[in-house]
């Protein structure tokens, strides 16, 4: 049985919001925004512009608990592609 993982993490420096969704510690889908741009990226579409899918696994992240998040808030965002 898998394990489904659901991030959301402010990266400051460069002011992206990301969400994120691992599945047995690897990421299998992403979203970055910004106020300059919203990406959606999956296994399928693992790059836009200058981002790419996060490779690193999910113990990799420097987590606190306020980053979990729920699976409805993720496919919530998720939902609103475009």
């Amino acid at each position: 049985m898998s394990t489904e993982v659901f991030v959301k993490k402010y990266w400051e420096e460069e002011d992206v919001l990301f969400y994120l969704h691992f599945n047995d510690g690897v990421a299998v889908r992403q979203i970055e925004i910004s106020s300059q741009f919203k990406f959606f990226l999956s296994l399928e579409n693992p790059v836009q512009g200058n981002s790419m899918l996060y490779d690193q696994s999910l113990e990799s992240m420097n987590l606190n608990d306020s980053d979990f998040i729920s699976k409805l808030e993720f496919e919530t965002i998720w939902q609103n592609i475009g």
